[in-house]
């Protein structure tokens, strides 16, 4: 039943705010496993807005594509959005590949925060001129702060235990290079622990 979902959603966001999470992403595609011919529907975006409001100590991140346009568009036709509501432009579906344009639209700087994302095939290799480029689209967007979100850009892959396979690892010092690289151009200070 649609109470006993919401109720098993709720549980598990509790959860992750227990554990230490403060980020929830939705990355409602395909490629993830979900039926999008439902995400513009009444009663999926009514849901959403239900789950956020019930969970204000979470921010949640909407993954905005092409293929989530419903979603998102449901979200933007609401009179207001949730303070805890920020979109992530991610046109690769979470697929890592790379993007040379990135959106400079005001309507998805949506919060008091003006805080927005940047994604797609972000990697040590290219975050300098990524992170250059993505605080000027949101600038040109009238927001205040954005993020930088990667995944396959950060990862490896080594010779399992078995010694035949190849297993596809997180990679921190790829992490540590963007960070390093990051701090290089003076947009963070370098993280006590980490120099």
């Amino acid at each position: 039943t649609d109470t006993s979902c919401a109720n098993n959603i709720d549980t598990f966001l509790t959860e992750l705010y227990n554990w230490g999470f403060r980020r929830v992403q939705v990355n409602a595609t395909a490629v993830n496993g979900v039926h999008t011919e439902h995400l513009g529907e009444k009663a999926t975006i009514q849901s959403f807005l239900r789950t956020t409001a019930a969970h204000l100590k979470l921010e949640f991140i909407v993954q905005k594509n092409e293929e989530t346009l419903p979603l998102w568009n449901g979200l933007l036709e609401q009179e207001a959005l949730p303070e805890n509501i920020v979109f992530l432009h991610d046109e690769s579906k979470g697929t890592g590949k790379e993007t040379s344009a990135w959106s400079t639209d005001p309507q998805f700087v949506t919060s008091s925060r003006k805080m927005v994302g940047y994604a797609g095939g972000i990697k040590p290799a290219n975050v300098g001129k990524v992170a250059q480029d993505t605080m000027k689209a949101c600038q040109e967007s009238g927001g205040k702060e954005f993020w930088i979100d990667m995944e396959s850009g950060v990862r490896s892959k080594v010779i399992g235990a078995s010694g035949k396979e190849e297993e596809d690892i997180f990679d921190l010092s790829k992490c540590y290079e963007c960070i390093d690289t990051i701090c290089e151009l003076g947009l963070i200070e370098h993280p006590p622990g980490l120099q």
